[in-house]
């Protein structure tokens, strides 16, 4: 096998071993250490049984909702070259990918809450607390993961079936459905296991809305703080063989799984097709901005017009708030340089198929990507335990494992695009290894690197659920902002820890966006 390294390849290859020894011992085997725990933990009790049924009915709905919205939406992202708004679009979708879901969960709160209640006159808000806020919130921030997922695929297909179509009289609606819609499937089957898994772990922004609705995320840190470890492994191990069997489920369909196509009718589809696209855009339109983005930004416009200089001065003087900002950014920091100096060699096994050894990594760290955090925290909470780590060292193996794909991916991806020939042609001229890599290799993953290190690090800043089950003194912000909220403390003070964690999370996906045009100029 050639890397294009000449006489280094045993040094790659030891670099090779000993990434993929860590990926193993402190990525993939802590957060699934929890399933040999609860094989003598005894079955679910009612109350896991309700919780988890609670939570594959939320995730369901949600994730139906969001292939309703999220299918029209990609189609237009995706073939709307000419539209003036698509750009801004693309990007104002992508923001509650890295808003700290605590942070949604307050401004989706306040907006159903609030917003549309004072809008229409209902006292006490027009949504309370439960399973609908719940949902809602969800849709939020699982959106984007089916339009990603779909806008991906559609971007892939060949446009010479649709165009031979057309001119044979097919109208749009009839063309989209029974030849681009079966050609993309693969997308919207992706797109759906992500936005399902997602909502089936989320706990931190869940805890905020969901009131006395229990759900499984949810549970597990109920139970864990109450000492019952038993039943939060059974629960545990539950989401977790759950969330493997969709993604298994999802691997069978996206290569078998067929789009019907039994009749056309070409009367009233061509109608369809000429009325009915506009209304069509116009409701696809609607129900994103008012379900995904006014949720989304409805924290900042409420805080922009209420939050005083005196809040800043709170905010710097208030020295628990301000340590657990300091806190969450060290460790976002810490794990996405760890997660960084792991993927990179990984990456290049992965890719190149190094010990014939890269499809069993992807399919392993697509396990670990799937795992609901509060199961994984927990887990990892077992398995170092008997250690007796620090807190602060146990948040950075949590939160490393479930960051550590979001890093892999794209960096994968981008050296599977390298042409090994390349490298070997800068060989033969007498280049060295760190060299080449500098010169020739690293400028064409550059992109995905900054990609993969804006989405680790912005994960890692979110996350709660995970949190809350390896660390009970340790707060950070999103940490911070659930115990605010959920104590009715939300003041001018945490509104504004809320918009500048908002505020950095939109320069953020500025900068992911520029790197990702760079790339696709590349």
């Amino acid at each position: 096998m050639s890397l294009g390294l000449g006489s280094d390849f045993g040094r790659v290859e030891t670099l090779c071993v000993g990434a993929l020894a860590f990926f193993l011992i402190f990525i993939f085997l802590p957060p699934v250490y929890v399933l040999t725990y609860a094989f003598g933990a005894g079955g679910l009790d009612d109350h896991g049984t309700r919780a988890l049924i609670n939570s594959f009915t939320v995730a369901f709905v949600v994730t139906v909702v969001d292939l309703l919205i999220g299918l029209p939406v990609s189609w237009i992202l995706a073939r709307g070259r000419g539209l003036r708004f698509r750009q801004a679009l693309d990007t104002l979708i992508d923001m509650p990918l890295v808003v700290p879901t605590a942070v949604l969960g307050i401004s989706t709160y306040y907006f159903w809450g609030d917003g549309v209640g004072s809008l229409l006159g209902v006292e006490g808000g027009l949504i309370g607390k439960g399973p609908i806020l719940l949902a809602l919130l969800h849709i939020v921030f699982t959106f984007p993961y089916v339009v990603r997922s779909i806008v991906a695929a559609i971007s892939q297909l060949d446009r010479n079936h649709e165009q031979a179509a057309t001119m044979l009289g097919a109208p749009p609606f009839t063309v989209f459905r029974t030849i681009s819609l079966p050609l993309f499937r693969a997308g919207v089957v992706s797109g759906a296991v992500l936005a399902f898994t997602r909502s089936l772990s989320e706990t931190g922004a869940t805890l905020m809305v969901a009131g006395l609705y229990s759900t499984a995320p949810t549970t597990v840190v109920a139970l864990k703080k109450a000492g019952d470890i038993s039943s939060a492994a059974a629960v545990s191990a539950a989401l977790i063989a759950s969330a493997v069997i969709v993604l298994l489920a999802a691997r069978l369909l996206s290569g078998g799984f067929r789009v019907p196509v039994v009749h056309v009718w070409p009367q009233a589809e061509r109608t369809l097709g000429r009325g009915g696209m506009g209304v069509r855009d116009v409701i696809s339109a609607f129900a994103v901005a008012s379900l995904v983005l006014a949720p989304t930004f409805y924290i900042v416009l409420k805080g922009v017009g209420s939050v005083h200089q005196a809040a800043f001065v709170s905010l710097i003087s208030d020295w628990t708030l301000l340590s657990s900002i300091i806190v969450s950014f060290v460790l976002g920091f810490a794990v996405t340089a760890i997660n960084l100096a792991v993927a990179l060699p990984l990456a290049l096994l992965v890719s190149r198929n190094i010990f014939r050894a890269g499809p069993a990594v992807e399919l392993l760290s697509e396990v670990i990507l799937i795992v609901p955090t509060s199961a994984l925290g927990l887990s990892i909470a077992l398995f170092w335990g008997h250690l007796k780590l620090a807190e602060p060292l146990m948040l950075v193996f949590a939160h490393l494992s479930f960051t550590f794909p979001l890093m892999l991916k794209p960096i994968a991806a981008a050296f599977s695009a390298v042409d090994p020939g390349l490298e070997e042609v800068a060989r033969t001229l007498g280049a060295r290894r760190l060299t080449v890599f500098k010169t020739v290799v690293y400028p064409l993953i550059r992109p995905a690197i900054v990609a993969g290190v804006i989405m680790t690090f912005m994960r890692s800043l979110s996350e709660t659920g995970a949190t809350l089950s390896v660390s009970d003194k340790v707060k950070t912000v999103p940490v911070l902002l659930v115990d605010a909220f959920m104590g009715g403390k939300v003041d001018d003070k945490t509104t504004l820890a809320c918009i500048l964690l908002f505020t950095a999370s939109f320069i953020l996906i500025m900068a992911l966006k520029a790197a990702d045009k760079k790339n696709a100029k590349r």
